[in-house]
């Protein structure tokens, strides 16, 4: 039972939350700058929508929590620390998962707000 316990507090915790925070803040505005919208506010084009940058947007959210789990100073948890310098799998698993996280939100909060109609489907 206490390794689950280990298990838990290395994937649920804040420090998680706030690396895959991080990644969907930047990944939105990366979006909101590279896009044109008229006056009605519907995209119009924008290097956003780009069929190169579309291809590059589902990785994104990985390669930002992956560089940011190596920047020093980045809160990481307890045991990630501990292990990360016997094993560097560990810190690249762990921004594998935040970024996952990020990518999963960023899915559901963009089909929130197209249902409520706030962004327009695209």
């Amino acid at each position: 039972m206490e390794q689950l316990d280990k298990l838990t507090d290395v994937f649920f915790n804040w420090q998680v939350l706030l690396i895959s925070f991080v990644s969907f803040a930047v990944v939105s505005v990366i979006r909101q700058i590279g896009t044109k919208k008229d006056k009605d506010k519907n995209v119009v084009g924008g290097w956003a929508e780009n069929k190169y940058f579309k291809i590059i947007l589902p990785i994104l959210p990985y390669g930002i929590t992956l560089g940011l789990v190596f920047i020093p100073g980045v809160p990481l948890p307890e045991t990630v620390v501990k292990a990360a310098p016997k094993l560097l799998a560990v810190k690249i698993l762990y921004g594998i998962y935040a970024g996952w996280l990020s990518d999963k939100s960023y899915q559901v909060v963009k089909k929130v707000l197209e249902k409520f109609g706030v962004i327009s489907e695209g």
